[in-house]
């Protein structure tokens, strides 16, 4: 089978899965129509697309237009990220199978579907295709219910970001993690819409309870101050820690130790990778219920616990069990590592989407049931269970 994915650049998101789609296709390529910016190479992102053979940039040679123009219009599939319309209408022509691989439309807000500008986006991406052979692949929960919001009733698929999945030895992953007091880790940016501060006030009723536990907070922004000053105020600088931003690799020590890892993200959180990546090391998730990731990657009470997204009080009550009952913690740790390394990892996303690609072909419905590339439910923003 031949694939192309075409977005603006390569980032750590796409890239494992990339890779795995490059080892299972006949061809495969990913289009970079723009080049990665100054300023994210400062913030300390890679340029991926001079280290990966698959890709083709597309603002270097200008001749390479033609190659993408003929890819686009004869490979198997095409899917389409952050990138131009006009590649979308071209493939459209052609009504080949293909794929819009998208987050929320209106994450800001469910009324900006009444904005001219936003309706136009989604109209030029996928509304004015809804008779044609293109498909939505849903990085996140609540992408289908934007989209049935703005008129558009065609399938839409589960699916998400994908990081690295390391095949560990699970006894001795879960063997980190006995040391008491209890760690509980949180890992983003200090800005809004990550609801930091939800943690802190976790901490200070953590503490009046008499509880055991330590809070890291990994990373920096422009709430970090306040924070901060929060902590102190409250009393709980022997309680909570701020480590700064640290590299990834360092990031996944931290995650490889941590009993409880906290998300506490309002709706303008698409995805989430870092649930994949606390999963991936066997943490006992507590996420809110509005993270684009949680209704996918999380089976409430098995392999983590979802709360109302800023209800401080139910977050404490399923901190505070956790905290209270190890075994219960090495439970969804253990289950939540096995969602991860079974389901929800590059490899198999990369062999369902192929599969999902020869069903639809053939004209036949997904063979999924759960898990990636399944039916993508209309998910509200108050379906909280």
């Amino acid at each position: 089978m031949k694939i192309a994915f075409i977005s603006n650049y390569l980032n750590h998101h796409q890239l494992y899965l990339c890779n795995q789609l490059y080892s299972m296709c006949d061809e495969f390529y990913f289009i970079a129509t723009e080049r990665i910016s100054a300023a994210r190479l400062e913030m300390g992102y890679e340029d991926m697309d001079s280290k990966h053979p698959y890709v083709i940039k597309t603002y270097e040679e200008g001749y390479l237009k033609y190659a993408v123009y003929y890819i686009i219009k004869t490979f198997d599939v095409v899917i389409f990220g952050a990138c131009s319309p006009k590649y979308i209408e071209l493939r459209m022509r052609k009504n080949l199978l293909s794929f819009i691989y998208a987050e929320r439309f209106l994450k800001k807000g469910l009324w900006y579907r009444f904005i001219p500008s936003t309706r136009k986006k989604i109209l030029d991406r996928v509304i004015k295709y809804k008779d044609k052979n293109l498909h939505v692949l849903c990085a996140s929960a609540y992408s289908s219910y934007d989209l049935y919001l703005c008129g558009y009733r065609n399938t839409c698929y589960k699916w998400g970001y994908f990081t690295e999945v390391p095949v560990l030895d699970k006894r001795e992953l879960m063997k980190k993690k006995e040391a008491s007091p209890c760690k509980i880790l949180w890992v983003g940016r200090l800005i809004n819409g990550k609801r930091t501060k939800d943690v802190i006030f976790l901490a200070k009723k953590l503490m009046s309870k008499k509880l055991d536990f330590t809070i890291n907070i990994i990373g920096s922004g422009d709430y970090e101050r306040q924070l901060h000053m929060l902590v102190k105020l409250l009393g709980l600088s022997d309680k909570v820690h701020f480590l700064g931003s640290m590299t990834p690799d360092k990031v996944k020590e931290y995650m490889d130790e941590a009993n409880i890892f906290l998300f506490t993200s309002n709706f303008k959180e698409g995805w989430g990778t870092v649930i994949n990546e606390a999963m991936s090391s066997g943490c006992s998730v507590v996420a809110s219920h509005a993270v684009g990731s949680a209704p996918y990657l999380i089976e409430n009470k098995k392999n983590g616990l979802i709360y109302q997204s800023g209800n401080i009080n139910e977050l404490y009550r399923k901190v505070s069990r956790l905290i209270k009952n190890p075994k219960l913690q090495y439970s969804y740790g253990s289950n939540a590592y096995d969602t991860m390394v079974n389901t929800w990892n590059p490899k198999e996303a990369a062999s369902r989407l192929i599969d999902l690609s020869k069903n639809l072909m053939l004209g036949n419905a997904t063979p999924y049931s759960c898990g990636p590339c399944s039916m993508a439910e209309i998910t509200k923003e108050d379906w909280y269970p």
